[in-house]
């Protein structure tokens, strides 16, 4: 289906994304650390970081979810017959789905409200709206993931 074909695209994006984000945080560090060795160091380094290790947890979990990375309740699963296994997969899934949705709604409006107060990092004064909605669209292709494991049990929507 189209639609799926975009979303894994788009997963992909910001699974490089957020590798992306990894490197630029280690870098900067490095630099950072050894630069102040000589007496200087980055100015907004450790904003940088921060908005790096959020960008980084929250575009990566969207490639974990679609490649089934996370760690599933063996236990249970081990205890359940084939049809066990998927009624609990689905609940957990359409659990998932609507705590991924509340929770989606609740960062999005808090990046509404950042936006509106002008909110900025304390040494760069950059604006930080920005990383409550990116956490939001990852949630919400979180739960196009979801959806797509619940339409189509067993199947990984992304192969690693």
């Amino acid at each position: 289906m189209l639609f799926f074909l975009i979303i894994r695209r788009i997963v992909k994006c910001f699974a490089v994304i957020a590798g992306g984000a990894i490197l630029l945080m280690m870098g900067i560090t490095v630099a950072d650390v050894l630069l102040r060795l000589f007496g200087t160091g980055i100015t907004g380094a450790y904003d940088v970081v921060r908005a790096c290790g959020a960008v980084a947890v929250a575009c990566a979990l969207p490639y974990l979810t679609a490649v089934k990375g996370h760690i599933a309740i063996e236990f249970f699963y081990h205890k359940c017959s084939r049809l066990g296994r998927l009624i609990l997969d689905s609940l957990l899934r359409i659990s998932a789905i609507i705590i991924f949705g509340v929770v989606t709604i609740q960062v999005y409006r808090h990046g509404l409200a950042l936006l509106a107060s002008g909110e900025v990092f304390p040494n760069l004064g950059l604006p930080v709206f920005w990383i409550p909605m990116l956490i939001s669209l990852n949630f919400v292709l979180m739960m196009i993931v979801f959806l797509y494991h619940l339409t189509h049990p067993g199947k990984e929507f992304i192969k690693p």
